[in-house]
């Protein structure tokens, strides 16, 4: 099984998905293909971005879908991310699969300062031990790229869904993070079915990498690390106390040079006390 059919299918376990999409390029068919193959879970879908009803027209008709219209409090916030996973986990009785479509609508009603904190706190495995899994759908183009890079340090796994020349043909980037510090990457290509299936036109064997311990940009209004040129002059800068030992090889001797002023007498200093 490789990695793409792993997160659909659920046996790769990871709390956080996140599906990056675009107007051209829509990962909707993804939280179709995911709530298929969770039947054994009680699903909720977070309605950001439609009203319920024209969700049910998406997702396929199982008994354990329930739809949130969140698009209700959208003008006041009454209900914020965070109240809605809380009052949810606390009527369930099983464990939960949480879909939200989109992240994007809410930033844009909330400011991404909150939604990051909500976020943190709902995939917290010791706040919500009853939720699995979290997907989350975010849109490149109205979400800024620093955001979206942020947020990616949240999940272990990232579907990056790409348009085509062909509207019914995608491309997909899938990430998935191992405990190991290594990225499984793999790329494919498949057709979009009406029913929405996503069937596979070539599927590239993974590539696994390790994962980039560099220092996330953006973080400071300074910067955090250095460039390849300045790593290199300071690589080649040398250091006053350095020259010095590599000119002398008396390692740590210490050398005196006795002033004028000092009294250099090796007899007993105390023998004018009269002891």
């Amino acid at each position: 099984m490789n990695a793409y059919d792993s997160v659909i299918k659920g046996t790769q376990a990871s709390r956080l998905i996140l599906i990056e999409d675009s107007f051209l390029a829509k990962g909707q068919f993804l939280l179709y293909l995911i709530s298929a193959n969770r039947k054994s879970y009680d699903i909720h879908v977070l309605c950001y971005e439609n009203f319920a009803s024209k969700y049910q027209t998406l997702f396929p008709t199982l008994s354990n879908i329930q739809y949130h219209d969140c698009m209700k409090n959208n003008s006041s916030l009454n209900l914020s991310m965070f109240e809605t996973v809380s009052s949810i986990v606390e009527k369930s009785t099983r464990k939960i699969v949480i879909l939200i479509d989109s992240l994007s609508m809410y930033l844009l009603l909330t400011g991404f300062r909150k939604v990051y904190k909500e976020l943190l706190d709902i995939t917290s495995s010791d706040k919500f031990p009853k939720v699995v899994q979290f997907v989350v759908v975010i849109h490149k183009d109205v979400t800024e790229v620093n955001q979206i890079e942020h947020l990616k340090n949240l999940c272990k796994t990232h579907i990056h869904v790409q348009s085509t020349n062909n509207p019914i043909i995608l491309n997909l980037i899938l990430e998935l993070k191992r405990s190991n510090g290594k990225c499984v990457v793999q790329k494919l290509k498949g057709e979009l079915k009406s029913d929405n299936t996503f069937k596979l036109i070539n599927d590239l064997p993974p590539q696994i990498i390790e994962e980039d311990k560099g220092i996330p940009t953006n973080l400071a209004s300074f910067k955090l690390d250095l460039q390849d040129n300045e790593k290199k002059a300071k690589d080649e800068l040398i250091l006053p106390y350095t020259l010095v030992q590599n000119q002398s090889n008396s390692g740590g001797m210490i050398h005196y040079v006795p002033d004028e002023a000092d009294d250099w007498d090796e007899e007993d200093p105390d023998d004018d006390l009269e002891i």
